[in-house]
């Protein structure tokens, strides 16, 4: 978060190269929300993790998500698409093939502690048949008031993987993992 696209800001550059070093047997997804997209896609490219950019971010949508999927296929990094609640999902159809993730976010970006939007389930099952359908390996994540009680819903739509930030940090335990695991 950069203070401009949405107005917080998140750990710093040196403090997410840090867990990059310390992480190297895990796949990272770092999540850009970012209005420079183009800055931050130089800084981050190094670190071996997938960059999520936001849809929203880009002014010249095609030209730019264009732009961006050349320069990550020349570096060989790992590239996401986000998208917000109020976002088409059929935005991201024409990017799948060259996409290694898609975030459907199911809170407006920016804030944690949100209530899920319901509607995210739709665009899950609809990523998801799109995907099955192209036979893309694209991963599906989401991201935004997930948690004990609606998790399984979200894996039941199609996604691969669930960001729990504000549930975990608000009920930290051993058995609050266990309870999203099963």
């Amino acid at each position: 978060m950069d203070g401009e696209f949405v107005p917080n800001t998140a750990l710093e550059f040196n403090k997410i190269k840090e867990i990059a070093q310390n992480c190297k047997t895990h796949q990272m997804d770092i999540h850009l929300m970012v209005s420079d997209v183009f800055k931050y896609y130089q800084m981050y490219k190094e670190l071996n993790a997938i960059l999520t950019f936001h849809y929203e971010a880009f002014k010249d949508k095609e030209t730019e998500i264009k732009k961006l999927i050349e320069l990550a296929k020349k570096d060989h990094v790992k590239l996401g698409l986000a998208i917000n609640p109020d976002t088409e999902i059929k935005v991201l159809y024409p990017y799948l093939k060259n996409l290694d993730l898609v975030l459907i976010m199911s809170v407006f970006p920016g804030k944690g502690g949100q209530v899920f939007i319901e509607t995210s389930y739709e665009k899950v099952r609809k990523i998801k048949q799109y995907i099955t359908n192209h036979n893309l390996k694209t991963i599906i994540q989401i991201d935004g008031g997930v948690k004990k009680h609606n998790i399984k819903s979200c894996f039941d739509a199609g996604i691969n993987l669930a960001v729990v930030g504000s549930y975990l940090v608000k009920n930290f335990s051993k058995e609050t993992v266990d309870d999203l695991l099963s």
